[in-house]
């Protein structure tokens, strides 16, 4: 993975992250080896990094529906592609979850990414991805 980033590369969360409000400016990045997870990188000093799946993978039937504000938020028209992205988490016990509760939406035409919660989600905050 290369530090050379160019603007059309960052997606801004205008919002931040939760608990990371301050760090605005990610990117995405795939390499080999981490396929198929997505190295979500912040950009600032300090900035923290996650790793992010694509909720289909973990959950073939995974469904989600992005509110009117949030469409909004990310200058999304009906028709727009959304990239979709759940956090993974290792717990203390060594099992590996990701949260289909409140997934990363991210705009390629514009972006701009934000995290949402699923209302009224039958997934949890902590779906088994992998146990220890």
């Amino acid at each position: 993975m290369t530090d050379s980033v160019t603007e059309r590369e960052i997606v801004t969360f205008p919002e931040g992250l939760p608990g990371f409000e301050t760090t605005r400016r990610f990117v995405l990045q795939k390499a080999d080896g981490l396929e198929p997870f997505t190295l979500v990188r912040g950009l600032d000093d300090g900035a923290p990094a996650f790793v992010a799946i694509e909720p289909q993978r973990v959950d073939g039937d995974f469904r989600a529906t992005i509110q009117p504000g949030d469409r909004l938020r990310l200058q999304a028209r009906a028709g727009d592609a959304l990239l979709w992205l759940a956090l993974v988490t290792v717990q203390a016990d060594g099992t590996v979850t990701v949260n289909l509760r409140a997934p990363i939406v991210v705009n390629p035409a514009t972006m701009l990414g934000l995290q949402v919660v699923v209302a009224d989600s039958p997934y949890a905050l902590d779906h088994p991805l992998l146990a220890a």
